[in-house]
């Protein structure tokens, strides 16, 4: 399959529409959070009748820290999603792959919020590859969001990176469980996805369901991976 201009923003479009519709939501959380604390910090100011003690002041000290983590977490979701929106690819350069990984799972965690987790397993290894940022990432996020399909009743997708056995590429790997014992589906992943990652020298290794419960047919784990060359110098690092 060879990608086209048109097939990119296509995708991208549909990626923005329910990466949106699912950050209107999640913004409700941090904004009412901070409303919330707004509120306590006039009510602690007015009952001081105009003289501020220790004990008020220290209450309103901790009421605008919530505010201000809660306000910050708004703008790290909003600007997530601009910078995804405005991204354009085209530009082959050297990047953290965790780091690439992680960006994909903020902006698909608000979408699939309440169906299924998005979360590493493990510490995140730095890995240097060569990628084009904007198409790595929109490719990370059409396989997250497709999850949903595998785990049609909940459940986590798991995602951790390492080095290849021989250090000349980075591999990223991503493991669908479902909640408990219930059944899970094929995980499908778009052809889209493959011919990012091989049009820039990486894979896309076939979609395998593992047994979760010593054999039992009911809980299977779907496990999807990938690779991108190794950034010039990681090769050397490795051996």
């Amino acid at each position: 399959m060879t990608l086209s201009t048109e097939q990119i923003h296509q995708e991208k479009f549909e990626l923005i529409g329910r990466i949106s519709a699912g950050l209107a939501h999640e913004l409700n959380g941090p904004i009412g959070i901070a409303l919330g604390f707004t509120e306590l910090a006039k009510e602690t100011l007015q009952g001081a009748n105009g003289s501020v003690d220790g004990q008020s002041t220290a209450k309103v000290t901790e009421y605008l820290n919530l505010i201000e983590s809660s306000t910050k977490r708004a703008r790290e979701l909003a600007r997530s999603v601009w910078n995804f929106a405005k991204s354009e690819p085209g530009t082959v350069q050297e990047h953290d792959l965790s780091a690439l990984v992680t960006e994909a799972a903020a902006l698909s965690g608000p979408a699939v919020k309440g169906t299924l987790e998005i979360i590493p397993r493990g510490e995140s290894v730095d890995v240097q590859v060569m990628a084009d940022r904007a198409l790595t990432i929109q490719a990370l996020v059409q396989a997250m969001l497709s999850s949903v399909e595998a785990l049609p009743k909940g459940g986590t997708v798991y995602w951790e990176v390492r080095s290849s056995e021989n250090g000349d590429a980075g591999e990223f790997v991503l493991t669908a469980e479902p909640w408990g014992e219930v059944s899970s589906n094929e995980w499908p992943v778009d052809d889209q996805v493959r011919s990012v990652l091989e049009s820039q020298g990486g894979s896309l290794n076939p979609v395998t369901g593992v047994s979760m419960k010593g054999g039992s047919s009911s809980a299977l784990a779907w496990i999807v991976s990938g690779t991108l060359p190794a950034a010039p110098g990681a090769v050397n690092q490795a051996s």
